[in-house]
């Protein structure tokens, strides 16, 4: 039996959990899919924001603001479909109604008859005949379940006489038996759920690269503040945070031994590189460097006697100093979030695939062997995470990407003595905000420390001759942006990746968004009638180049047949588009980038002379010479277009992929993330000069985790974005079967 309604054009389908309009699919988030059919179900009703939260979130701590976001998604679907029709009404301060009046179909081997479906809600108990009433224990008959009283025996065995209910038979009690094992066995099992959340930190510093760790009556975290990063604590009820001396610049604490003597530390000076890995007694006292190992990440081995640790390559296993290091197993990628189930059996590591936007939970045998994915095909395309067991290993928490959001998931790994377990995932957080590990239970398994986390990104712009800063396309939500050669004009990039043009004066806004494409990075051609930019997910790959005309229409996507194609920049004439390609190789792996030069007119590319290893072309306004910065982010370059060679101009750290010229040519000007304060930079071209242009101070001892430059306007000002991530840590109360 396939149940249905029809309403409008559309047709939805229960059973099959599909909306459909003239016989095509539209998609629906799970949720938005349920917020529809309940309020079908009670058509010309109205459904209390009670009755929405009771029935699609049960067991999941959300707010109002969810199911306010379900319902709009929900209009806008049924509104562009239908020409504006609208199908749900606000009743203020109390829930929603569906106006339109659904017809049911209940379909047997293909009869499509229509035939109303009843309400849950229908039904009384003086509907139901009496002798169909369930008593208080499923599997007796209602006779059996009678109220009324029955004559008592005496039975004697041996030297005992016990009395016994002489109208229950033998029958009667071996259904009693089954009924009760029925009701266990049958009834839908408990699922954990969030009771209540609680804010631990309150800095909106936390960076989710670093681990939480605890030493039992303490939390340790990492916390971003500009040019570097804190070790930092609080207890575990929360309260005020406070800065761990560290014996490193930089510190990231990886594990605790399993006798919590011990911290798996690394020193590092940026993120995301392989790092040192010391050992560093939690009573205070130097560390111990391990070996020569370095690492992506590292965990104890529940043994205390080794430690596994991440390459590119794979999962390394090593004892405490460092010998006896080999391959434990293979991994596309270096793995992240290594975690051992509690009795060391199971190791569990995370993979990511950065051309297919997919990450993916893998296991493998404490022998190194049975490599096999966690909850392979359970969701169209893997983004799963970053998982930990919870104390006695009966349940495993990790994080997931649906509907747009990362959110935190349970399963339950082990049952209890007739028991069942829920065999699919359960979603344990839900909301705007981004939910993430890196994961800890307490003690008790009543709590989870998660982090809560909401990206905002203000750009700001900078006056170098008043040092007066203002906003910049304020509301927007604007990523990435670049001025038309003429100063007159703006393109910009949203962070949901849409495409935007506007005078700069903020009047005359046209979108130039293309279905498919997330556009970041725009670059006007000096004529101002292109925009390049690059599109971050293009069909199984990242980073292609797009061209577009400035009045609009179809993107024109330059290179079909490649990927890794980023940093566009234009040659001053407008003939020639450079930009950076990494070419991947038959292994998977990227090669080293390079930057190319297409040109224009003859379609033809080329590759800049000795470019190799280089990205974020600039070409200065005479078009003599072309900047650049090395991959690994530490050298910026000078390409002479005359003379063909290269010269280094300045050694940092971590220097942005935005390089930009004055007008006069005379400075180029740039920004090393690591360097003091985040400070924007010049260095003028005659004489090799380096002078600071703006520091950073301020902004990040207001509590901006990062200052990144990213453009200058035809005026001489410096637009930097403020990135602002919100991340504290929060306690989960939960409640585990």
């Amino acid at each position: 039996m396939n149940r249905s309604y029809a309403f409008g054009e559309f047709l939805l389908e229960v059973d099959e959990r599909r909306l459909l309009r003239d016989g095509k699919d539209l998609a629906l988030p799970p949720k938005v899919f349920d917020t529809l059919l309940l309020l079908v179900e009670k058509a010309d009703h109205l459904v209390t924001k009670d009755e929405f939260m009771n029935r699609l979130w049960p067991d999941t701590f959300v707010g109002e603001d969810t199911l306010a976001q379900n319902i709009s998604i929900l209009r806008r679907v049924l509104s562009a479909a239908s020409d504006g029709h609208e199908f749900v009404v606000t009743v203020p301060k109390r829930g929603y109604r569906f106006i339109a009046s659904p017809a049911a179909s209940d379909r047997h081997n293909g009869d499509s008859s229509p035939a109303r479906a009843p309400s849950p809600d229908s039904f009384h108990p003086a509907e139901v005949p009496e002798q169909s009433r369930p008593g208080p224990f499923p599997g007796l008959s209602p006779a059996a379940q009678t109220s009324e009283p029955v004559p008592l025996t005496a039975v004697r065995v041996g030297k005992l006489r016990v009395g016994w209910v002489g109208s229950i038979t033998a029958s009667v009690l071996v259904g009693l038996v089954v009924g009760t094992i029925s009701f266990i066995l049958f009834s839908p099992p408990r699922v954990p759920k969030v009771l209540a959340m609680t804010k631990i930190t309150h800095s909106g510093r936390i960076d989710p690269w670093g681990r939480i760790v605890s030493d039992g009556s303490r939390l340790y975290f990492l916390e971003r503040e500009g040019d570097h990063w804190n070790l930092a604590q609080t207890s575990l009820s929360g309260g005020e945070t406070q800065i761990v001396p560290s014996p490193f610049p930089n510190a990231v604490l990886l594990d605790l031994s399993p006798d919590r003597s011990e911290f798996l530390a690394a020193s590092f000076t940026q993120r995301d590189m392989e790092m040192p890995l010391w050992i560093w007694p939690v009573q205070g006292g130097p560390p111990t460097r391990i070996g020569g190992l370095t690492a992506y990440t590292a965990a104890w081995h529940p043994n205390g006697r080794q430690l596994v640790y991440s390459k590119q390559d794979g999962v390394y296993i090593a004892d405490r100093d460092g010998s006896h290091a080999h391959l434990f197993t293979p991994s596309d990628g270096p793995p992240v979030a290594l975690t051992w189930t509690p009795d060391g059996n199971k190791l569990r590591f995370t993979t990511f695939r950065p051309d297919f936007f997919t990450s993916s939970i893998w296991e493998v045998s404490s022998d190194g062997t049975n490599l096999q994915q966690f909850l392979p095909g359970w969701s169209k395309r893997s983004q799963e995470c970053c998982g930990t067991w919870s104390r006695a290993g009966k349940y495993y928490f990790f994080e997931s990407e649906h509907a747009g959001t990362v959110q935190i998931w349970v399963l339950q790994e082990k049952s209890g003595f007739l028991r069942k377990r829920a065999a699919e995932p359960i979603q344990l957080t839900a909301g705007p905000d981004q939910y993430s590990g890196p994961f800890l239970t307490s003690a008790d398994e009543h709590k989870l420390y998660i982090i809560s986390s909401n990206l905002k990104i203000d750009l700001v712009s900078y006056d170098q001759k008043s040092r007066q800063s203002a906003a910049l396309l304020a509301g927007t939500r604007a990523e990435s942006l670049d001025y038309s050669r003429d100063g007159k004009r703006i393109a910009y990039s949203t962070m949901d990746g849409n495409l935007w043009q506007l005078n700069v004066d903020g009047s005359a806004r046209s979108s130039l968004s293309a279905q498919g494409v997330h556009a970041i990075h725009p670059a006007w051609s000096p004529d101002g009638k292109q925009i390049a930019f690059v599109n971050l997910f293009a069909p199984n790959c990242q980073n292609k180049i797009y061209l577009i005309s400035a009045e609009g229409g179809s993107p024109r996507e330059l290179f079909p047949n490649d990927c890794e194609q980023f940093d566009p920049a234009w040659s001053p004439d407008g003939k020639i588009l450079s930009f950076a390609r990494a070419q991947k190789l038959p292994s998977g792996i990227s090669a080293p980038a390079a930057i190319q030069l297409f040109d224009v007119a003859t379609n033809r590319v080329s590759e800049l002379a000795g470019s190799k290893g280089m990205r974020a072309p600039s070409w200065s306004p005479d078009g003599r010479h072309i900047a650049a910065i090395t991959e690994n982010y530490n050298k910026l370059m000078l390409f002479d277009v005359r003379a063909q060679k290269w010269e280094e101009l300045h050694r940092g750290v971590s220097l942005t992929s935005t390089l930009r010229w004055s007008q006069d040519g005379a400075y180029l000007y740039f920004q090393d993330l690591l360097a003091s304060k985040e400070a924007v930079q010049r260095i003028r071209l005659r004489d090799r000069k380096l002078e600071q242009v703006v520091s950073m101070e301020s902004q990040i001892r207001a509590g901006v985790p990062r200052c990144a430059f990213i453009d200058m306007a035809p005026d001489g000002s410096i637009i930097v974005s403020l990135l602002r991530n919100h991340a504290d840590i929060y306690a989960l109360s939960v409640d585990l079967p």
